[in-house]
């Protein structure tokens, strides 16, 4: 680019051309011959306000070289540089008859090597008939708004035009290229998005990204050049502006959920799309007949029905609109629609370029905006099943020791020991009332916890006529009132020790203890008793698992997977030099409260 800034004086310099006189002849039959245009009494025009804007016509161009023959005696090969058109043919003499060549967009022979510039037509002095004439026969199928132009240039001062580049040049190239690239970006992210989500509005948004780019950037590659140089390839061009409204239109009835939002709009959506499919096939069956008027048509057609449709539904939007997502709709499309305004009345794509490529930036940040909404609502979902799952666990867990306490007060009462059955009983209201009152709460504090594990203990010590001995030990540096955790969580395990651990032993005494730290950031809770163990008990045999003990782990997973980190058990076998079991010792790590 900086060489270029230095060489374009002189490159424009060296690129200068002559223009040469012309006068334009308009007929209906695309067979005459040039035999018929020479000895005719048509009439050509020279006026100069004469457009290519009939499709159905064929225009004859005649280029009158009578004040430029001392020129063309200075260079033998010159290069003849005009509008890119649809089909163009070169008439000249050549040994006393005529000769054609053919370089239309269609029709091109030559290939250029310029990624701006066609190479034209290149012709001799010799070749002019009558001495002084070359002929034009021209056809297009879409209408010129360009005033023609005709110039010449010797086929040395061409290699300019293909070899060299301004600033000018290159700067197209650049912002075709960034426009490239950034789409390409954002179309295979969404695609992307589309395959991991299944969602179909991201699939729509990455295909109306692909075809705003096909349609507004000229990639400038030999294959390109030659596929949008065959019927095919045009036409496929021309097809992309009706597919990038279907596209889009069928993004915004997924976005929106306009189904369920927007009924009368979602109605409008579904007609609009199936009248955009229809254009599709009567655009694609006349081009392909050579009705090139009735094509054009088709196209303005989708660009008047999409311009109404789309001041309509912003306006609409704008009055009913139920949450943000319409905003981010109204506001891309009315900054699209002013860019695509624009390049139909400027003929510049770079205002469609600009606005597409704003449009593309809010509607991804939109995109984005209904992920959060998504993910958000996804979340309050998960945990309210969560909730509902604890819940029903606790309340299994619940009548496990309703029932063990009901039990152990029958049993009192079956031995006659009414004083005993009294306080136990006196003892269970309290812990019952507790949990009942506690019931509408999923978590509660550590200093709740531990109060309701003393009473339950000293429950448990009058069932057992103080068989056992326990000790609560709360470390000074934990602050139990700002730890949470699952209501009833440690009782089950204080429970298995009891009735798995300690009442299985026959000799010596029987101690459990409840130790509560804080380690590492971590709340520790640890259970230890002096029984007879895991092994001698059978708890290791799946059949013989604790009920609370399967209870409890999955409150723990459930736990953290609602706070998003992990709270670990971990169950320790305790042996005597001889790998006598002496106890267990059950270690629970949980995240504790900032």
């Amino acid at each position: 680019m900086g060489i270029s800034a230095l060489l374009a004086q002189n490159v424009d310099t060296d690129r200068r051309t002559k223009k040469i006189p012309y006068s334009i002849l308009k007929v209906n039959a695309i067979d005459l011959e040039i035999d018929e245009i020479l000895n005719g009494d048509q009439q050509f025009s020279a006026d100069e306000s004469l457009r290519f804007s009939d499709v159905n016509a064929t225009y004859w161009v005649k280029l009158d070289f009578a004040h430029e023959l001392d020129t063309l005696d200075t260079r033998e090969s010159w290069r003849l540089r005009t509008l890119n058109f649809s089909k163009a043919t070169l008439h000249y003499a050549k040994e006393g008859s005529f000769c054609e060549k053919k370089f239309g967009h269609f029709e091109r022979r030559e290939k250029s090597n310029s990624f701006v510039y066609l190479r034209g037509v290149g012709f001799k002095k010799q070749d002019l008939i009558n001495g002084r004439y070359l002929f034009l026969e021209v056809q297009v199928i879409e209408r010129f708004a360009n005033a023609p132009r005709f110039e010449y240039v010797s086929e040395q001062a061409n290699r300019f035009f293909t070899d060299y580049y301004t600033n000018d040049n290159i700067y197209p190239i650049i912002l075709d290229h960034i426009y490239l690239g950034a789409c390409l970006i954002f179309f295979l992210t969404f695609f992307i998005i589309f395959c991991y989500t299944k969602k179909a509005e991201f699939l729509f948004y990455a295909l109306y990204i692909f075809f705003s780019a096909f349609f507004l950037v000229r990639l400038f590659i030999p294959e390109y050049r030659s596929f949008v140089g065959s019927l095919f390839g045009y036409w496929s061009v021309l097809v992309s502006q009706i597919l990038i409204n279907f596209f889009y239109v069928l993004f915004a009835m997924y976005y929106l959920n306009t189904k369920k939002a927007y009924p009368k709009l979602h109605f409008a959506i579904i007609a609009i799309v199936m009248l955009l499919g229809l254009i599709i096939f009567l655009f694609s069956y006349s081009y392909y007949n050579s009705h090139f008027s009735l094509s054009n048509l088709f196209l303005n057609s989708q660009r008047l029905l999409m311009t109404l449709f789309g001041i309509l539904s912003m306006g609409y939007l704008l009055f009913r609109a139920k949450d943000r997502l319409a905003i981010f709709i109204v506001t891309g499309s009315f900054i699209y629609m002013t860019g695509a305004l624009l390049y139909m009345f400027t003929l510049s794509k770079y205002y469609m370029i600009i606005g597409s490529t704003l449009e593309i930036i809010i509607f991804s940040l939109g995109l984005a905006y209904k992920i959060k909404q998504e993910y958000e609502s996804r979340l309050v979902l998960q945990q309210e099943v969560s909730m509902k799952e604890t819940n029903t666990l606790r309340a299994q867990m619940n009548p496990h020791f309703i029932f063990n306490s009901l039990n152990s007060i029958q049993h009192l009462i079956l031995q006659d020991n009414k004083l005993s059955a009294l306080k136990y009983l006196s003892k269970f209201g309290k812990i019952a009332r507790n949990v009942l009152e506690s019931s509408h709460e999923v978590l509660v504090t550590l200093t709740e916890e531990i109060e309701l594990l003393r009473s339950y203990l000293e429950l448990e010590s009058l069932r057992f006529d103080n068989s056992f001995e326990y000790t609560i030990h709360v470390d000074k540096e934990l602050d139990t009132d700002q730890v949470e955790i699952p209501l009833m969580l440690i009782q089950p395990l204080v429970e298995n020790a009891i009735i798995h651990g300690l009442s299985g032993k026959k000799e010596g005494n029987r101690t459990l203890s409840l130790h509560f730290e804080k380690k590492d950031g971590l709340c520790v809770i640890e259970i230890e008793d002096n029984g007879i163990g895991r092994q001698t008990a059978g708890a290791t045999k799946t059949h013989g698992k604790s009920r609370g003990m399967q209870i409890t782990e999955k409150r723990l997973n459930m736990h953290h997977a609602q706070s998003g980190k992990k709270n670990t058990m971990e169950i320790i076998d305790k042996y005597d030099s001889r790998s006598h079991p002496t106890g267990t010792k059950i270690i629970i790590r949980l995240v504790s409260n900032p």
